[in-house]
């Protein structure tokens, strides 16, 4: 059984009722022009770039093999949120505009769409902490990370935020007859007024504030190994480019002596010292210095076994020593910086939303007036926009931009 649903709004709020006793509801719509106008377009925008950019990020992550990763798993769900959100919350606000009448949440079509928003917003935003994790995992255990995120703990941290989200959104269901549901036009959607009610806001403050937490220890363990890293190529960097110099000069100063040694017949024997045995020592690191090298791309199309010249540009040593740096890290640190500006879009479009909503369980609707009405609609409005600045993010990976225009290729 749903819980009881009215189209009126609690509180003192009634004393702008009309003679017929019915709220006057229609201050809180906003479908005057130019706002009508501009909200339509704004809604269809969004619901159109959500709803087609994160198809086509489950498309290009499917059809692409070296994009099948757990991570991307994880973003993966998180489009199908985003789908969710745009579907469910976008229609009711197009409805709301165009045929300016109320929408009655006595209509379970009604209530369906208001609980899958719910759904989709929430776990959106409660995904970020396992996603953060993920990205901490792979940049700070590389090694481990294969065996650390297997698909079971991969489904592990999705079904956790999930559990947690709907178990919030159906709350009012084991609270029969103390509460009802009526319809609210600043965010176009249900709002429940049980006891439970409170409860519930103070779960999703709960959840957001942990995935704050999460999300800070992260980003604070990953940029400290960003730091040790950046410290450790400090350090290798001059040691490797001394021991090419040293080995290059040595190297030279050893065929000159084995040159006049061969002119002069080779009466005199030669004893090993202590300089001799470093110049060995040099000349081995040189060996395998240019060995490595000779596996790195820039020496891909020379011939490891040819004789080393005595004359090597410093250019040459130091674009040799720079390719020394693990390519492996940079691209780490790419991915980490796209899911950093994921979460960073994230929390700054939804930070109004979640600041009106605190205001609103603090005070209570009772204490609302009609000057909070355009707060909360800018605040709802704006929050659509983490639905679909995801895909437009992914671009800067250029193997998903690749499996993109392949996919559009193919289509065609």
């Amino acid at each position: 059984m749903l819980p009881n649903v009215t189209t009126e709004l609690p509180g003192h709020q009634n004393s702008t009722a009309n003679s017929t006793g019915v709220f006057d509801w229609e201050p809180f719509s906003y479908y005057y022009s130019p706002w009508r106008e501009l909200q339509l377009v704004w809604v269809t925008i969004c619901m159109t770039l959500g709803t087609c950019g994160n198809t086509a990020v489950l498309l290009t992550i499917a059809s692409v093999e070296e994009l099948r990763t757990p991570g991307n798993a994880l973003l993966c769900i998180l489009a199908v949120a985003d789908i969710l959100q745009v579907i469910s919350k976008c229609p009711m606000m197009i409805w709301l505009m165009a045929r300016q009448q109320t929408l009655p949440c006595e209509n379970n079509g009604l209530l369906c769409l208001h609980f899958l928003y719910l759904t989709g917003s929430l776990f959106s935003v409660n995904i970020i902490g396992p996603i953060s994790l993920d990205r901490y995992w792979y940049i700070c255990y590389p090694l481990k990370y294969s065996s650390i995120m297997t698909r079971a703990r991969t489904a592990c941290l999705a079904a956790l935020p999930l559990l947690v989200t709907v178990t919030i959104v159906i709350l009012p269901f084991f609270e029969p007859g103390a509460g009802e549901f009526y319809f609210f036009p600043p965010y176009v959607s249900c709002k429940y007024t049980g006891p439970v009610k409170r409860g519930r806001q103070a779960a999703i403050n709960s959840g957001y504030g942990i995935v704050v937490l999460t999300m800070l220890f992260c980003y604070f363990k990953i940029w400290r190994e960003v730091r040790r890293q950046q410290a450790r190529h400090r350090q290798l960097l001059p040691q490797a480019l001394t021991a090419v110099d040293s080995g290059q000069s040595e190297l030279t100063g050893t065929t000159r002596q084995i040159r006049l040694s061969s002119v002069d017949g080779g009466s005199e024997s030669q004893q090993e010292s202590p300089d001799t045995t470093g110049q060995m020592n040099r000349q081995v690191s040189v060996t395998s210095l240019s060995a490595r090298l000779c596996d790195s791309p820039s020496s891909a199309g020379q011939k490891c076994g040819s004789k080393p010249s005595n004359k090597v540009a410093p250019a040459r040593i130091w674009s040799a020593a720079l390719q020394k740096v693990p390519s492996e890290f940079k691209q780490r640190m790419k991915t980490a910086t796209t899911i950093l500006l994921v979460i960073g879009v994230y929390f700054i479009t939804w930070l109004p939303y979640f600041v009106v909503i605190l205001r609103s369980a603090k005070w209570g609707d009772e204490a609302s007036s009609s000057s909070d009405g355009p707060w909360q609609r800018f605040a709802m409005l704006f929050s659509l926009i983490s639905a679909f600045s995801n895909p437009i993010i992914y671009t800067r990976n250029r193997q998903f931009r690749q499996g993109l225009l392949r996919l559009f290729r193919c289509r065609n």
